[in-house]
């Protein structure tokens, strides 16, 4: 099987390389950086999948970076859905299937339960429209794996984010009004091979079990790094609106339905995942 990797160099890319190269059955897996495969550039998307033909492709490249999607819609629009277009068409002359990773974001956050595959989406924000239109250039035999909260041992994450509040002093504000899953990138790449292992299509939950608010998630990752809990306060949401331009779902809890239903093994426990990680991390300093 040969895979054709996109944004292998993010948190995401760098420890899926790593899972797939644990894999025989994955005979050939090219990993591309956006400086080596500028996945906006259709001329460019055309050449590395005829190149390589590949069985799938794994687009993991995006742009994540919610505020300024709301600031640069165009960009957005090109690097989350006009892209998947030039790739789709890419995948039909070389035969290749398209892997899509998607967000919690296709959701408004007006929920008050988890989402399941089939709920309706209506997203809020720049970023997760873009994302939703990525999904909508994909045909039913492809795979779409949304996910929220991701973090990793590479890159940029709010788990570091919080493991650097806690070696510093003072007060630490986080909101508890927005509450969702986190996905530990280990676990969401283990499962994502296993996708691809099955030959699975289709529209998929990926995240850690359990959910919980951003300010109960500071008060857990300190518990487990042995910083003062008594530092993390709550507020609402309403207390940051100004500083951020893109809204946030205020409940964005996914519900792993199609793998529970498909027989697929389950996500771990938040609880067991992130703590992993994080002593981990602030092990490493």
């Amino acid at each position: 099987m040969r895979l054709l990797v996109t944004g292998a160099g993010g948190q995401v890319g760098k420890e899926f390389l790593e899972e797939a190269a644990a894999h025989p059955i994955f005979g050939e897996v090219v990993g591309t950086t956006r400086q080596e495969l500028d996945f906006t550039e259709r001329s460019q998307v055309f050449d590395a999948v005829a190149g390589l033909g590949p069985d799938w492709i794994v687009h993991l490249g995006a742009m994540t970076a919610v505020d300024a999607c709301e600031d640069d819609p165009d960009r957005a629009y090109l690097a989350n859905a006009l892209s998947v277009r030039y790739l789709k068409q890419a995948a039909r002359r070389a035969g290749s299937r398209i892997c899509y990773v998607s967000t919690d974001y296709v959701f408004d956050g007006k929920a008050s339960s988890p989402y399941r595959e089939w709920d309706p989406t209506s997203p809020v924000s720049v970023y997760g429209k873009s994302k939703l239109a990525g999904e909508s250039e994909l045909e039913a035999h492809d795979l779409i794996v949304r996910t929220s909260w991701v973090m990793g041992r590479y890159g940029r994450n709010t788990l570091k984010t919080i493991l650097s509040l806690a070696r510093a002093e003072g007060e630490v504000r986080f909101v508890a009004d927005q509450v969702g899953s986190p996905t530990v990138v280990e676990d969401l790449v283990k499962t994502l091979a296993g996708l691809l292992l099955e030959d699975m299509s289709g529209v998929f939950h990926v995240s850690n079990q359990g959910h919980l608010s951003w300010y109960e998630l500071v008060r857990f990752v300190f518990g487990e790094v042995g910083a003062d809990q008594g530092r993390v306060v709550p507020i609402d949401s309403a207390e940051i609106a100004g500083t951020r331009k893109a809204p946030r779902p205020a409940f964005s809890v996914l519900d792993n339905c199609a793998l529970r239903i498909a027989g697929m093994a389950p996500m771990p426990d938040y609880r067991d995942s992130v703590a992993k990680l994080a002593r981990r991390l602030w092990s490493a300093g």
